[in-house]
C-alpha cells in the first residue's frame, strides 16, 4: 500500500512538472525568447518543448524562430496561422497562448481593441502593432483582414513621431542700437576663403565617402529622424499608384537606379507619414523584374554589411517563388526591404520598403 502511494505521488509530480515545462515558453514568456541565446545550455527545454530542428523551426507546432547566425540570438518569432507555409514546407496552425490576450481567431477589429489602432504595411495584407517594447506584425489570407495567416513578434519600440512645431517668430533688432564701434569692429574683420575641407567634421568627410546610393538610403533614415520627413517633403502627389493610396507626396529626394519614390499616409490624411521607393513596374511575367532585383539585391549587400551592424534576412514571399523580401535591419537606423508584390489583375511592382526604430 505504502509502495502504491509513492507511486501514485512521484506520478503526479511527474505530470505537475511536465505541465510546467509545456507551458514554460507561452503566452507573456513567448516573446521573452526574442535576445534569447540558443549556444547556452537553457536553449534545450525550449528546443524540446516546441519540438525545434535544426533550422529552428516546428512544422507541427507551427512556430519558427529566426537566429543571427553571428550572435546566435533568437531576433524573432513567427507562428502560424491559416494555409501558412515556409520554404516550400507547410505548418500547422499554431495552438498554444499568445501573449497580450491574442487569438488566431481575431480579426483585425478585434487585434484593434486589443492592441490600439494597427498599421497597414504598404503593399501587404499586415498590420503593426506595437507593445511594450515589441513589435507584433499579423499577417492576413486576405484584404478584409478577417483570417489570420502568420503573426510575427520581433523587439522594435514604437517609432517616435516628434510634433509639429510652429516657427518662432522673427527677432527684431533696432539698428539704432549698435554702437559705431561695433559697426566699425564688424567692417574690419578681414575676409577670407577656408577649404571646405578644414571645417568638415569628422561625420561629414565619412559621409562623403559613402556611394550615393548608401547615402541615400541613410539620408531617408535621416529625414525621418530629424524631420519626420519635413526636410524632403515637396507638396501633393496626383500621379496614380500601385497601391491606389490617396495621400501621398512627392519628395526632394532621389535614390539612384529608382523610377520614383513618394511619402504617403494611410489610411487618414493624418496618419504617420512612411517612405517609399519604387523600382519597376509592370507585368508579372516582364524578366526585368529578375535582373533589377538581382542588382539592388547586389548594392544592398555592398551597402550594408554586417561589419557595420546590419543583419540581412531572406524572407518567404507568398507572391513570389523566386523573388523573396530581403531585409537589412540595423538597430540604430531600422530596416530596409527589397520587396515585390503583385496584384489580383497581374500588375507586379518591385520597391524599396523602409521600416524607422525610434532613437
Amino acid at each position: 500500500m505504502k509502495q502504491q502511494w509513492v507511486i501514485a505521488v512521484f506520478f503526479i509530480s511527474f505530470l505537475f512538472q511536465t505541465t510546467i515545462v509545456c507551458s514554460q515558453y507561452t503566452g507573456s514568456r513567448l516573446v521573452q525568447l526574442i535576445g534569447f541565446s540558443t549556444a547556452t545550455k537553457d536553449y534545450k527545454p525550449v528546443k524540446e518543448q516546441w519540438v525545434l530542428d535544426k533550422n529552428f523551426e516546428s512544422p507541427t507546432r507551427g512556430i519558427k524562430l529566426s537566429v543571427n547566425a553571428m550572435s546566435d540570438k533568437i531576433e524573432s518569432l513567427i507562428v502560424a496561422g491559416e494555409n501558412f507555409v515556409l520554404n516550400g514546407k507547410p505548418f500547422s496552425k499554431f495552438n498554444s497562448v499568445l501573449p497580450y490576450k491574442i487569438q488566431m481567431k481575431d480579426d483585425s477589429a478585434k487585434l484593434n481593441l486589443k492592441l490600439g489602432e494597427g498599421q497597414k504595411l504598404l503593399g501587404r495584407n499586415v498590420l503593426k502593432y506595437y507593445q511594450d517594447k515589441y513589435a507584433i506584425e499579423v499577417a492576413f489570407t486576405d484584404d478584409k483582414f478577417k483570417t489570420i495567416h502568420s503573426i510575427r513578434f520581433l523587439k522594435e519600440a514604437k517609432p517616435f513621431v516628434p510634433p509639429v512645431l510652429k516657427s518662432a517668430p522673427p527677432v527684431l533688432v533696432n539698428v539704432n542700437a549698435v554702437t559705431k564701434y561695433q559697426l566699425e569692429e564688424k567692417k574690419a574683420q578681414p575676409y577670407t576663403t577656408v577649404p571646405t575641407s578644414t571645417v568638415a567634421s569628422k561625420t561629414e568627410t565619412k559621409v562623403e565617402n559613402l556611394s550615393p546610393f548608401k547615402r541615400a538610403i541613410l539620408d531617408v533614415f535621416k529625414a525621418y529622424r530629424e524631420s519626420n520627413f519635413a526636410t524632403i517633403r515637396d507638396g501633393l502627389n496626383h500621379v496614380a499608384n500601385f497601391w491606389n493610396y490617396k495621400f501621398t507626396y512627392r519628395t526632394k529626394h532621389k535614390i539612384p537606379g529608382e523610377k520614383f519614390n513618394m511619402l504617403y499616409s494611410f489610411p487618414f490624411a493624418s496618419s504617420q507619414l512612411d517612405f517609399v521607393s519604387v523600382l519597376l513596374e509592370g507585368e508579372e511575367t516582364d524578366p526585368a523584374f529578375q535582373t533589377t532585383y538581382k542588382a539592388f539585391e547586389k548594392k544592398l549587400m555592398e551597402s550594408f554589411p554586417a561589419k557595420d551592424g546590419w543583419v540581412a534576412s531572406c524572407i518567404s514571399n507568398k507572391e513570389s517563388k523566386t523573388l523573396s523580401d530581403l531585409e537589412f535591419r540595423n538597430d540604430k537606423y531600422g530596416a530596409v526591404v527589397l520587396d515585390y508584390s503583385k496584384s489580383p489583375a497581374g500588375k507586379s511592382v518591385l520597391y524599396l520598403r523602409f521600416l524607422f526604430f525610434s532613437s
